[in-house]
């Protein structure tokens, strides 16, 4: 065992005198060893284009990098330039919706209108033609009654064109409705 523990102190002797001492050591080892003063020259030539290499490629990743920033700030004033046309498209599209609301509002507002004045014609059909019905006991002139009949006719051409309306009305607000839809 003891011989163990003074072989690892020599060990360490050793390793510990091999250390670098600094410029005066360098300086004798060139000195006294040409092969030596040549691994150096050229150790100091490599750590030269290493640094010159290094140098460089920081000089090419700055510019680069400059290059990119550029290219970066380029980019950014073309996407807020495409981005207004986009949104100018997306308005007039929009603008189009807005219409085809405003064309169904009016739409359904002359239906509500032609519907109120169709229900009133039919409520007052409906009301001569119970008078007449009932009227069976009572004595109707034939001129009275011709009267009435003539006044059902002309009811009756009223609510014809009024029902063609509203289902025209219904038709464009369903079409306007479904062209909304595609405007998406």
């Amino acid at each position: 065992m003891v011989k163990k523990i003074a072989l690892f102190f020599a060990v360490l002797l050793a390793v510990g005198g091999c250390a670098f001492e600094g410029p005066e050591e360098l300086g004798r080892l060139v000195k006294e060893d040409p092969e030596f003063r040549q691994m150096i020259a050229a150790r100091d030539q490599v750590h030269s284009q290493i640094k010159l290499i290094k140098d460089d490629l920081l000089s090419k990743k700055r510019t680069i990098d400059a290059q990119v920033e550029r290219l970066r700030n380029d980019y950014d004033v073309y996407a807020k330039e495409q981005n207004v046309k986009i949104e100018k498209m997306r308005a007039s599209v929009e603008a189009n919706r807005d219409f085809l609301r405003k064309e169904i509002e009016i739409a359904e507002a002359r239906l509500a209108a032609r519907d109120k004045e169709i229900k009133s014609y039919q409520k007052t059909l409906g009301d001569v033609k119970d008078m007449l019905r009932e009227s069976k006991g009572i004595n109707l002139s034939s001129q009275e009654k011709q009267k009435w009949e003539e006044r059902v006719l002309m009811l009756s051409e009223k609510i014809r064109p009024l029902s063609e309306e509203i289902q025209e009305l219904k038709l464009q607000i369903r079409l306007k409705k479904r062209k909304i839809g595609f405007l998406r």
